[in-house]
């Protein structure tokens, strides 16, 4: 049966390229040249006892320092790089014959894949996943595996920041020779004209057996409830070695549908099973989610969805959080759609990539629209091939309404542009015919033989003032504001400060190619035929620290910080997007020694009418315009500031405002209330500083120090500042404006009880938060190894009749004499039966930490006339009549050894002495302790 293990855990790290000499020898010229010849970091006599042990997600990037000088501002200043990782495990035996598949959800950026010392794959996409079939290269029982990964992220595919390293999640796919393939199953809800609804599957079936294998498929469809709605099962044979595609349809009653508000989900349930005459046996089984909706896109009236008029409210995001970098725990993807949702978000743009899987499971879950976004303009054959791997990948997800093939391209006002347009789009309607398609333009709208009127919906980055020239031109084609606004601002700042490289809150400032969230909202909510905007962008992210560059890391952009805590824009969204009264007023009013100067205070509502007083008293009742909302200008007084809010002459909402006291203490916020306990949640805490009432305190910066206490660690920290220099993980973090952030994430297989986050600063009562952690099953995985196997040796072709010289020198050239083997595979069957004497030889390169008397070599099955030497030295001597483990220090061989130990085993074959020879695997360790006398 299928299984899916998690390969998360227990990767070898290290950053850079590991020093190593360089060998010019025709052996391993001649080796390198082989299957499974790999050398140096990628092979296995590769010394990685110093490396790092780390867990993925993983991104080196965000924890280097800041490099002005090396730096780019495009990517924060962080050094990007290359690395090296590694992953040492076993597969048991049961895993023999079976379909293995390394599935890799995202590496940053031009990636090798090595197994067992061979390049299986090369991705030169960071944010496309892929798959590499490990079947035949895979060991089982005792021997172990090596993936080795190898990760150039010198050269950027975004101008953004991008992180480095394996940042997404790796799997191992496991399967039965008969099953369904990979990204095998789609499925397509349809609503016929009568308003029932049909379920079309297409499921891809595949067979390593070597004979016809006979097969039925069963499909069935289960509620949100698990009780099954739909089934039906075909029959059919699947030659060796070849793939069928069987459709089919199932009719579903009483659909319940997936929407924004009530994101409905169904679940395809596909067995296949093997038959063999009158018996069957179920060989695979695959879950798919899926939602039933319609989409519809209008030229005169905008979007649909379940045939309902609905004006997208987007923003567009990159993948990075503070603290954390790229390498993104699941349940803060679910952290980050909340807050967009609770702002009255409906839909997101994927800018500029294809997301991580789990982004869109949340998606699904939360009712939150997706713009699926490809990475490359480019209709080669490796451009078509990433565009495939996108829609494959995502085509089931409800979540997911319409791919955008490009963004802001040069061709894109070209008759060039207009060729690859076209044939990327075939691409893509070949195999999801369902979803419009578009480019997001930034120019060249306007322009004959260009892309704008190929696709199924031209997006707009920008050029707002465009709209109605290309709407004359281009009655019937659909628009959407696909990017928009690039406002500045800067949390909780209220006055413009180039000095600091911060921005004022009050929707003024803005990129020259850009908008005020009101002008760009009002250009979008005025026309029904544009169907919606998606702003640039829902959270600041690292890189691009327009309009400034260093001090400043991180944008001005986004209605949230990289924390995702809310800047004043955030509720200027909310009362433009959700359907109840939103009243939010700004400045704060804590203003010491400004004490009568003017300060500007400003509406963010939605109501029809505002009223603001200063300790009691009216400053004046005012009409509001939603797309201008007004202002007061009052001079400064200590106390409270309340704005209360009409609709028909009613009052339905205030706000208040008060001016704090100092800081004297901690208040902490998780974003939720339990840690799972499977080493893979994590928790994002907001700490705050508040005064003696409890009222955050906006203009405190104090540096905070953390500890954590129990089955947990701290995995990270922000604070939203775009000009900190901080580290992201050491266990302080300043504050910026009141605010800080933890991420706390817990071990594995963590058990029920509590976890204890302890902050404090200078002047702080001390705070102590205790959250609990609930135990919950553990994700299958697959366990790494540490051990250093020495496992490639060379061992002669023929058995000497007389005892050989074991110094011997061997020819660099010699590729007949000897022969090069992996012991771990087994003793020789050529060794069984044969009399005389042969020799082993392998060269293991020592680290100056392995060069003590205090390492040993144990031999997991040894038999024969057995004669052991290390440079020359002997080390051990003994006959044994079976094989069995064997450990040998190597005493002061390893302490005088230089670069490299040279170690020959002489073994005696004769009749009495049974499986002579090396017949397992041998790992250099630190030796065992020995009993005195």
């Amino acid at each position: 049966m299928r299984e899916r293990l998690s390969m998360d855990s227990d990767w070898l790290f290290h950053l850079g390229e590991p020093a190593r000499p360089k060998v010019r020898t025709h052996e391993s010229v001649y080796g390198y040249a082989k299957a499974g010849g790999a050398q140096g970091p990628a092979g296995w006599q590769w010394n990685d006892n110093d490396w790092e042990t780390v867990h993925l997600p993983h991104d080196w990037s965000h924890r280097q320092p800041f490099d002005r000088e090396q730096g780019y501002p495009n990517f924060g200043y962080k050094p990007r790089g290359t690395g090296w990782y590694r992953k040492k495990f076993r597969l048991g035996d049961g895993y023999r014959n079976k379909r293995l598949l390394l599935e890799l959800d995202g590496i940053a950026t031009h990636a090798t894949i090595y197994v067992n010392g061979s390049v299986l794959e090369r991705n030169l996409s960071g944010y496309t996943s892929f798959m590499v079939d490990i079947t035949d290269r895979a060991l089982f029982g005792d021997q172990p595996n090596l993936i080795a990964v190898h990760v150039d992220a010198t050269e950027a595919e975004g101008w953004w920041y991008e992180g480095a390293g394996i940042y997404r999640h790796v799997w191992l796919t496991v399967m039965e020779p008969l099953h369904i393939d990979y990204r095998g199953i789609f499925v397509r809800p349809e609503k016929q004209q009568d308003g029932s609804w049909l379920a079309h599957v297409e499921t891809t079936i595949a067979s390593e057996q070597e004979h016809p294998a006979a097969y039925t498929l069963t499909s069935r469809i289960a509620d949100a409830d698990g009780c099954t709605v739909a089934e039906i099962q075909t029959a059919g044979v699947c030659p060796p070695g070849e793939q069928q595609t069987l459709s089919t349809a199932l009719e579903l009653p009483s659909v319940r549908l997936w929407d924004v508000d009530d994101p409905y989900l169904y679940t395809l349930h596909s067995e296949l099973s093997l038959v063999d005459g009158t018996e069957s046996r179920l060989s695979d089984r695959v879950e798919t989610s899926f939602g039933c909706r319609t989409i519809r896109v209008c030229p005169d009236e905008g979007f649909f969805l379940n045939e309902r008029p609905l004006k997208l409210k987007g923003t567009c995001n990159h993948q990075d959080h503070a603290g954390v970098g790229v390498a993104l725990p699941d349940s803060l993807q679910e952290y980050r759609i909340r807050r967009l949702k609770e702002m009255g978000s409906n839909a997101y743009r994927c800018a500029h990539h294809n997301p991580t899987p789990e982004l869109l499971e949340v998606c699904d879950r939360l009712g939150m629209l997706v713009m699926n976004e490809n990475r490359r303009f480019e209709s080669s054959r490796e451009g078509l091939l990433q565009l495939e791997s996108m829609v494959k990948r995502d085509r089931n997800h409800p979540s997911v309404i319409m791919y955008s093939l490009f963004n802001e391209e040069p061709l894109q006002g070209t008759p060039t542009g207009r060729r690859m347009m076209k044939r990327m789009m075939r691409t893509v309607r070949r195999l999801d015919p369902t979803r419009p398609l578009l480019g997001a333009m930034h120019g060249g709208v306007l322009e004959d033989g260009g892309t704008a009127d190929v696709m199924d919906v031209t997006g707009f980055n920008y050029m707002h003032g465009t709209y109605d020239q290309f709407r004359a031109k281009h009655p019937r084609q659909p628009v959407i504001g696909s990017e928009t606004v690039s406002a500045f601002s800067t949390r909780s700042q209220y006055e413009d400060d180039t000095v600091r490289q911060m921005f004022a809150s009050y929707d003024e400032a803005c990129a020259p190619w850009g908008a005020t969230a009101r002008e760009a909202w009002k250009a979008v909510a005025e026309r029904d035929y544009v169907m919606g905007t998606f702003v640039w962008t829902g959270f600041d992210y690292r890189g691009e620290p327009t309009p400034y560059e260093w001090p400043s890391v991180s944008t001005h952009f986004g209605i949230m910080d990289t924390c995702g805590f809310a800047k004043d824009v955030y509720y200027l969204y909310q009362a433009f997007w959700l359907n109840e009264p939103v009243l939010h007023l700004l400045p704060h009013w804590s203003w010491p020694g400004r004490e009568g100067e003017p300060i500007r205070v400003m509406t963010h509502t939605n109501c029809e009418e505002a009223e603001l007083f200063v300790n009691g008293r009216s400053q004046g009742r005012r009409r509001i315009n939603r797309y201008e909302q007004t202002e007061w200008l009052v001079p400064y007084e200590p106390g409270e500031l309340r704005l209360e809010g009409y609709i028909d002459g009613q009052r339905v909402k205030t706000a208040v405002t008060e001016t704090v006291g100092e800081a004297v203490r901690l208040e902490a916020l998780p974003h939720k209330p339990v840690l799972l306990g499977d080493g893979r949640d994590a928790v994002a805490i907001e700490l705050r500083a508040v005064d003696a009432a409890g009222r955050l305190v906006p203009t405190d910066n104090r540096r905070l120090a953390f500890t954590v206490e129990g089955e947990a660690h701290l995995l990270g920290t922000g604070n939203g500042d775009p000009n900190s220099h901080e580290p992201d993980t050491e266990p302080w973090r300043s504050l910026f404006h009141g605010r800080c952030q933890l991420i706390v994430q817990s071990a594995p297989s963590a058990p029920s009880g509590l976890v204890t986050i302890r902050a404090e600063g200078e002047g702080l009562e001390p705070l102590s938060l205790e959250l609990p952690i609930e135990a919950v099953a553990q994700l299958p995985s697959v366990p790494g190894l540490r051990e250093r196997y020495i496992n490639e040796w060379l061992v002669t072709h023929q058995a000497y009749d007389e005892r050989p010289d074991p110094h011997m020198q061997v020819l660099a050239s010699d590729m007949n004499t000897w022969e090069k083997v992996d012991v771990g595979h087994g003793l020789l069957d050529r060794l069984k039966g044969l009399e005389g004497f042969i020799l082993y030889r392998t060269l293991i390169p020592l680290a100056e930490s392995e060069r003590t008397e205090e390492r040993s070599l144990l031999f997991h099955s040894i038999g024969g006339g057995i004669e052991i030497y290390a440079d020359g030295q002997l080390l051990h001597q003994e006959e044994r009549v079976w094989p069995y483990l064997m450990e040998v220090p190597l005493g002061k061989a390893a302490a005088q050894a230089g670069d490299a130990l040279q170690v020959t085993v002489l073994i005696e074959l004769r009749p009495d002495l049974y499986n002579s020879g090396i017949g397992g695997s041998v790992v250099l360790q630190q030796a065992a302790a020995r009993e005195e006398g």
